[in-house]
């Protein structure tokens, strides 16, 4: 229970923080957008840039280990978006940001450091094979979403040609495919320029947090709290329970390792999933409530979980 208090606390403080300082106008509302759109355009691009940059692809691929998570994670992102659509009505834009909020887990700021300190230094190498294609699968698949749901009513042809033009102007998807590619074909970061890239993407959680406080404060306290409660059900119990069927009852996962993908696939929802609401404008104060209460719930139903899994 320590490592997910010690983790999480940090997490509410900086919301909270950022949500003060709207409040209380010591941040006006341009400012907080001026901090969104940097952890849009630098910071995080910069930390999924070094993440897959860095990331070993192990000899031997374990396809059942990566189907078994990312599998079900596609499962529960279409879960979220019929529940968005079906239970609140909204549109296609909104259903694939409350897909995304059912099924990105917050897997680096949260994810690294309660896995690993529930499991040990063990987790490290299935724990980073997921960690290292986490963003190349789940940030294209929310943002074409987004992106042809904004495109409604247009012609097949046209939708499809804004969409692919959109996805590859994402900062977002620009670094992920440039790391990927950099980790493939080129030598190791030369030092310097690590330490300055580490330096800012090591500013995309805590800014991201503060960007979406403030936003919040633009909305009552309980607004999108129904959302937040049906995205955070999915995300906190079905995406676990989903993932775990399927490593262990479909694709034989090897026992060691079950746990790290059921962890991992019961992380509250990750702050990219707002980021990208945000910049699309997207029902932005209902996926940061998501956020927020995936991220409280997670204090006990982590627990709960590590107990079934451990």
């Amino acid at each position: 229970m320590d490592v997910i208090v010690d983790n999480i606390a940090p997490t509410f403080t900086i919301v909270l923080i950022g949500w003060l300082m709207a409040r209380l106008r010591m941040f006006r509302q341009i400012a907080i957008d001026g901090v969104a759109q940097y952890v849009f355009g630098v910071a995080i691009p910069l930390l999924l840039f070094r993440l897959t940059a860095r990331a070993e692809i192990p000899a031997d691929i374990p396809w059942g280990f990566l189907l078994a998570y990312y599998l079900g994670a596609f499962l529960v992102f279409g879960i979220g978006m019929m529940a968005s659509g079906s239970i609140f009505k909204n549109g296609l834009s909104h259903m694939g940001a409350f897909g995304g909020a059912s099924s990105y887990s917050n897997t680096v700021l949260l994810g690294i450091p309660v896995v690993l300190g529930f499991l040990g230094d063990s987790a490290t190498a299935p724990l980073f094979i997921l960690i290292g294609v986490h963003g190349l699968i789940m940030v294209p698949l929310v943002v074409t979403v987004i992106g042809v749901g904004r495109r409604q009513g247009g012609t097949f042809g046209k939708v499809a040609r804004e969409t692919v033009g959109e996805l590859v102007h994402n900062p977002f998807i620009v670094a992920l495919a440039a790391g990927a590619l950099y980790g493939l074909y080129a030598p190791p970061l030369p030092g310097p320029i690590d330490n300055v890239i580490k330096t800012l993407a090591d500013t995309a959680g805590p800014c991201a947090l503060f960007a979406l406080g403030g936003v919040l404060a633009q909305y009552p306290l309980t607004g999108g709290v129904r959302e937040a409660g049906v995205a955070s059900f999915i995300k906190l119990v079905l995406h676990p329970a989903i993932v775990w069927v399927l490593a262990t009852q479909v694709f034989g996962v090897q026992d060691s390792w079950v746990p790290v993908a059921v962890l991992l696939a019961a992380m509250p929802a990750g702050i990219n999933v707002f980021v990208l609401a945000h910049r699309y404008e997207v029902a932005s104060g209902g996926i940061g409530m998501s956020v927020v209460l995936s991220t409280a719930l997670a204090m006990l139903t982590l627990t709960g979980v590590a107990r079934l899994v451990l």
